[in-house]
């Protein structure tokens, strides 16, 4: 149970930038003192990063789309009142789950392109996981599973990684909990699977290149 149930109803508003003023200074203010609310909120922008993108990869959508899903949602009365973020966020999940459908069926499909085991540096020593990546044409995934990784500290977190020689294009990022488990999909470039290296670093500030903190590697190999 968190000690601020009122500012963690605000962070889900805070990332996606929709609070009013005093409520976003609010926020900042309790987030310069709170390492766990920090967590959070770094969680949830991921989150939102990777739901913004998806939305966009699909274009405009039809316009009575979210009346249509709205809709269909059986009403039942609340037993406790739910976070504003909860609702925000289920309903994005909502009308992209339905956009899925009708827009791109097999966005999670298509034909299998490329594999990696990945073995763990000393950094993480008990890790392990796998990538795979398939799809066809702009509709490239990377599906990362994981094990054993250290769980992310105060605005920690992990980057994915297509690597050839010297050369880095980041797949994404994503957050640890403390089970040390992750199973993420994320969205590749087309080329993804030409790449004979993927990697897994530890970052910790928003600088665009890799850290040395690596923890996971592996070879790709076609299918």
């Amino acid at each position: 149970m968190s000690e601020h149930p009122d500012t963690r109803d605000l962070l889900g508003p805070y990332v996606m930038d929709i609070l009013e003023a005093h409520e976003e200074h609010e926020v900042e203010d309790h987030l310069q003192g709170c390492a766990s609310c920090r967590r959070e909120a770094l969680d949830l922008r991921l989150a939102h990063e990777r739901l913004t993108d998806l939305a966009r990869s699909f274009g405009a959508p039809p316009e009575d789309l979210k009346e249509r899903v709205v809709a269909g949602i059986p009403r039942r009365e609340p037993r406790r009142r739910v976070p504003r973020w909860v609702a925000a966020v289920a309903a994005a999940f909502c009308v992209l789950a339905v956009i899925g459908v009708v827009l791109t069926p097999d966005l999670f499909g298509g034909e299998a392109l490329a594999s990696a085991n990945l073995t763990p540096t000393d950094r993480a020593p008990d890790a392990g996981g796998e990538v795979n990546i398939q799809g066809s044409g702009e509709n490239v995934r990377m599906s990362l599973e994981a094990w054993g990784l250290p769980p992310c500290k105060s605005e920690q977190y992990y980057e994915l990684w297509l690597v050839e020689g010297d050369e880095r294009v980041s797949a994404g990022s994503f957050t640890v909990g403390q089970s040390g488990r992750v199973e993420v999909t994320l969205n590749a470039p087309t080329f993804a699977a030409s790449y004979p290296t993927v990697g897994v670093t530890a970052e910790y500030d928003k600088d665009p290149r890799a850290s040395e903190t690596k923890i996971l590697s592996g070879e790709l190999h076609d299918l």
